[in-house]
């Protein structure tokens, strides 16, 4: 009987399963890569979608007169801090008053993490307001809608 001779299949089968073992690796990384990046982009989007709200309401918590006496047709930019509360993900907010009609303002709100150059998230939005202003009245600016709340993309 003859022998056959199978000199080098073992060498061949491990360097396919190598080359396996290594592609599988390579997506496992690339996988768990693309799901952290996903996650991170997912909680920016919803601490920008918070951080519109807070803005808004410490441009309302914080109205004063000099917003009061802006003539109409003028505007002015409101200085918010960087919202920080999530440790690593920092929020831009720029905020402008604009006094559009007599008793009517407009609140613009943009919000972006990381860097409003190229943000991570951003939304901007507008706040219309009416504000009675009869001498003497203290009350806060009302929305004039129930949803006077509009998103700006």
């Amino acid at each position: 009987m003859r022998r056959r001779t199978r000199r080098g299949f073992a060498l061949l089968a491990a360097t396919v399963l190598l080359a396996l073992a290594s592609a599988l690796v390579v997506g496992t990384f690339s996988l768990s890569r693309a799901l952290r990046r996903a996650a991170t982009t997912t909680r920016a989007r919803a601490r920008v979608e918070t951080g519109v709200t807070r803005a808004f309401g410490e441009v309302l918590q914080g109205w004063s007169g000099r917003l009061d006496s802006l003539p109409a047709g003028a505007s002015v930019v409101v200085t918010l801090g960087a919202d920080s509360l999530d440790a690593g993900l920092v929020l831009r907010r720029r905020v402008s008053v604009s006094h559009v009609d007599h008793d009517l303002y407009a609140v613009t709100v943009e919000v972006c993490a990381l860097d409003c150059a190229h943000p991570l998230a951003q939304r901007r939005a507008r706040l219309w307001l009416r504000r009675s202003l009869v001498a003497g009245d203290s009350a806060p600016p009302a929305p004039v809608t129930s949803w006077a709340l509009s998103d700006l993309y």
